[in-house]
């Protein structure tokens, strides 16, 4: 029998000593490493990292150890100055921003936004180090819609965001080669019925869930907040879960429930223990970070 291989992974500069074979997502995440995931079941995506061995983008939760490899958490994108139009402030804690800038068909359906600050006795700019990955809001063809939440920025960056009015620039990733509406286009939800459950963190897109859906399906039949436990998936013993998805199914018209979780840190494995005594397949259930 051969001894298990000690391998080293980097992450972002961060060494993390691995064994040959082992799943790289668990492996990391076992360590404390800091890296998102969903579905774990290569789906949703959320786990993608960037091995910039190869110069290619890998799904962790999906990938054998088989060597050493360095990674980052930032994916290679293309990075356009936008304008800001207008600023709505949605609550105390986040933040409305309508962008104008390159052609809406190269946004994709998320990008990524960071800041630059005056150093006034200087009178430089410089870019800050932190980057934020933000769902695009917006239709196709209309100006780009981002939200910016200040439980997600550092406290430099929030005062920034709170200080961003009108003509101020803004640098803005856009991922290389993906057009709008491709997120839901993939889920095949076209005249379906249709549910969105969200983190806590996410109730606050309910009206783009809506907004959005409705141009796919007639049938959006309602919106979700998961309660704001220690861990997500003690969320889904809700009793109020349960009651919201036997709801839906009754008014379904006997077709298929189709359910877009919109979150992280609940595995499609937990997902399954409060989907299956409701007789929804793994199949119904989409994952959007």
């Amino acid at each position: 029998m051969m001894d298990s291989q000690s391998l080293t992974i980097e992450l972002d500069d961060e060494p993390f000593e691995v064994v040959l074979g082992d799943n790289l997502l668990s492996s990391l995440l076992s360590q404390g490493a800091d890296v998102r995931y969903g579905c774990c079941a290569g789906a949703c995506g959320a786990c993608c990292l960037y091995d910039t061995s190869n110069g290619e983008s890998i799904l962790s939760c999906q990938t054998a150890i088989s060597s050493s490899m360095s990674l980052t958490r930032q994916i290679p994108a293309e990075t356009s100055t936008f304008s800001v139009l207008n600023t709505l402030s949605l609550n105390g804690d986040s933040i409305e921003l309508t962008l104008l800038g390159p052609s809406d068909e190269s946004f994709g359906d998320r990008v990524v936004v960071s800041f630059s600050f005056c150093e006034s006795s200087r009178n430089l700019f410089r870019q800050s180090s932190n980057v934020y990955e933000c769902m695009v809001l917006n239709s196709a063809g209309a100006p780009l819609r981002i939200v910016l939440q200040k439980e997600r920025l550092s406290d430099e960056d929030w005062l920034q965001a709170l200080m961003l009015s009108a003509g101020d620039p803004l640098a803005v990733q856009l991922s290389k080669g993906i057009r709008k509406g491709r997120l839901l286009f993939e889920m095949d939800i076209a005249d379906a019925p249709v549910v969105v459950i969200a983190s806590p963190d996410n109730a606050l897109l309910e009206s783009y869930w809506r907004e959005s859906l409705l141009d796919y399906t007639a049938k959006f039949l309602g919106h979700f907040t998961l309660l704001a436990n220690e861990t997500l998936a003690e969320s889904l013993a809700d009793d109020a879960l349960t009651a919201f998805l036997q709801t839906a199914q009754a008014n379904s018209g006997g077709a298929s429930l189709q359910l877009i979780y919109h979150g992280q840190n609940v595995s499609a494995q937990d997902w399954n223990r409060v989907l299956r005594p409701l007789r929804i397949h793994p199949n119904q259930l989409h994952f959007v970070r």
